[in-house]
């Protein structure tokens, strides 16, 4: 396997494999074989880049500090990451292929048919019912009577502006999280009553791929 080639690009796509990465190790430590301490190393840079990220990721209050503490915490969990992978999950005899393709790794050649990047669109309604709640169902548009997500998808992404016109680009959106199935529910606190939330969504495969945007759609939040 090649080590240059599985990290994905942009942030928020390596802040998506990431999370899945170490969530399926955690799983599956001891049936790997892999030692606390070597696991331990890469969740202790893990937990950097996430405050890091997090901080970066609100562009209403970040400053230039906080972008480039994102940058060298994405580049010192990287560092670690990579030989982690090596050791561990490239050549690990009890890691199957199917293992490394949910985490989004290379699996060798001839060996798997890589996953496809999303092509299709979820389509979203909000339910907003229940007081200062919004709960976002959403199936693909290819059929409206199934959850089941499109083939090699591993979940729906979902992205906000509360209140003012409705966004343009999603630079103008907060980042809310990934919903790996339907329903997905934010609650929101008094001063978002009465504002109106818009939502953008799509499928995100098992490899971080981004497909199209969904159809925007909004809601009122309910005091």
């Amino acid at each position: 396997m090649s080590t240059a080639d599985f990290i994905p690009r942009s942030d928020s796509e390596f802040n998506l494999w990431q999370g899945t990465l170490v969530e399926y190790v955690a799983l599956n430590l001891v049936a790997w074989g892999i030692p606390e301490p070597d696991f331990a190393a890469v969740k202790s840079k893990q937990n950097a880049w996430i405050t890091a990220y997090a901080k970066a990721s609100n562009k209403q209050n970040r400053t230039s500090v906080d972008v480039v503490a994102k940058d060298d915490a994405h580049t010192d969990y990287v560092t670690s990451i990579r030989p982690f992978v090596a050791e561990w999950l490239a050549s690990n005899s009890k890691v199957t292929d199917s293992d490394r393709t949910l985490m989004g790794l290379t699996v060798k050649s001839g060996t798997h048919t890589p996953v496809a990047k999303p092509t299709t669109i979820p389509v979203a309604s909000i339910d907003f019912s229940v007081r200062k709640q919004h709960t976002i169902n959403f199936h693909d548009e290819t059929s409206s009577r199934s959850k089941a997500k499109p083939e090699g998808v591993h979940g729906c992404e979902i992205y906000t502006k509360v209140d003012g016109d409705p966004p343009k680009d999603v630079s103008e959106m907060n980042y809310v999280g990934i919903c790996t199935a339907t329903p997905y529910t934010i609650l929101f606190d008094g001063a978002k009553v009465g504002k109106i939330v818009y939502y953008w969504l799509r499928w995100i495969n098992t490899r971080g791929e981004c497909g199209p945007w969904s159809t925007p759609v909004s809601a009122i939040v309910v005091g």
